[in-house]
């Protein structure tokens, strides 16, 4: 078994509270000044700029910033997301850390998901150096190195799919908490506290724990929905749910405090049916359904289906980004225009029988990986319905129920 340990430094809870806040939007048009009413499109621009002063708030909106971001030295700034990790992507290609304080700048990161995604040697998180990283995730790949030291904080984070989850740089001191260290190539272990003369990790989630004295660890499965999925939310079983610090901020609901970068919430669900089907010519009513997560970078498919379809009939998935219910062609039209559609599908079924056997299957991951369409950045909902060939029966077509989902990271 191989075990890092990671050592890190704490700076205090504290944001920073500079008069200035300078505004990221993914979305806006180049050449925006940082202002409210035009901001920047870039983060790594934003950071940069000589214009963002030191102590400033750098307040970034949902969506998916491509590039290095380097945090200049002896600026500390404030870079939070204002919809937090699920709608907030830091995303480095090719070539060096995604986030790189090499400088030690002593700035807040705060609300992202950050994604390296060449796998070639280069980090995610090239040391926090004197940085506080709090409620964020780190999704690196097999050769992944994190290196939290010489000051720097993680708090409330969760690191995943990294071949070493955290690198030790510097002196044997800090603080690590709330966090969860799991789904890496290298096993995370931390010694208990009568052990960690000078560090501080405590309330987390870690593969192992050397000795034998009183530990607020947890070595244990953190009980994420899925990994693999990249649905980083935690289910009504996990271990991590009011384990925190009694002393440590409450959760929005007014519980102590959960471990992870995402409080337990009841009524969280990654996709839901709704909306009415129309019954086909048969008299059967297609069912839609879904396995598993929509998500930008996750390796696994999310299979959107349709059962209970005319067999060896065509159809297609066609999409929108709000949702509607109004009588069409006998049956219910549910998704706002305007509306993507896929390519069309074949239903397949019983050979040479006209029956209900057709099942249509599109897998959406690849249509969001694939980049074709931009509006399917984290954090976007989206209205899906299936249309359908039905020769004999009005308007010689049909229409499912609706699938409603978010892209996850």
């Amino acid at each position: 078994m191989r075990t890092t340990l990671c050592s890190v430094l704490l700076l205090g809870s504290t944001p920073l509270l500079g008069q200035q806040t300078v505004h990221v939007d993914a979305h806006a048009p180049a050449g925006g000044d940082g202002s409210a009413n035009a901001p920047y499109s870039s983060v790594k621009t934003a950071v940069a700029a000589p214009s963002t002063l030191a102590g400033a708030t750098v307040l970034v909106g949902p969506g998916v910033y491509r590039g290095r971001v380097v945090l200049p030295p002896s600026k500390p700034l404030h870079v939070v997301s204002t919809d937090g990790p699920d709608r907030t992507v830091l995303l480095q290609d090719v070539g060096p850390a995604t986030l790189d304080d090499l400088d030690c700048s002593g700035s807040i990161v705060e609300g992202f998901t950050l994604i390296k995604t060449d796998g070639i040697g280069t980090t995610a998180v090239a040391r926090l150096c004197l940085t506080q990283m709090r409620r964020c995730v780190v999704i690196g790949q097999p050769w992944f190195d994190g290196v939290l030291s010489d000051g720097g904080v993680l708090d409330h984070c969760l690191v995943t799919g990294s071949h070493n989850p955290v690198a030790v740089v510097g002196h044997p001191s800090g603080s690590l908490s709330h966090s969860i260290l799991w789904g890496n190539d290298a096993e995370f272990a931390v010694f208990d506290e009568s052990h960690a003369s000078g560090v501080s990790i405590r309330y987390c989630v870690v593969d192992a724990i050397i000795g034998t004295g009183a530990t607020t660890n947890l070595a244990t499965p953190p009980l994420v929905r899925s990994f693999t999925a990249r649905d980083f939310h935690l289910r009504s079983t996990s271990p991590c749910i009011d384990a925190g610090d009694p002393n440590a901020a409450l959760d929005p609901d007014g519980t102590r405090s959960d471990i992870g970068p995402l409080p337990f919430d009841p009524g969280y669900a990654p996709f839901s049916v709704y909306c009415s089907a129309k019954v086909n010519s048969l008299g059967c009513t297609p069912t839609i359904g879904a396995d598993g997560n929509a998500s930008f970078s996750a390796p696994v498919p999310f299979e959107i289906h349709c059962a209970n379809e005319l067999s060896h009939k065509s159809g297609f998935l066609f999409y929108g980004f709000a949702p509607k219910s109004t009588p069409y062609q006998g049956g219910t039209l549910c998704v706002q225009g305007p509306t993507r559609r896929t390519s069309a599908l074949d239903a397949g079924g019983t050979p040479g029988v006209d029956d209900c056997s057709g099942v249509y299957a599109y897998d959406f991951n690849a249509r969001i990986q694939s980049g074709s369409d931009p509006a399917l950045d984290p954090g976007a909902t989206v209205f899906t319905q299936f249309w359908s060939r039905d020769p004999a029966s009005s308007a010689t077509s049909n229409r499912s129920d609706a699938l409603r989902f978010a892209v996850l990271p």
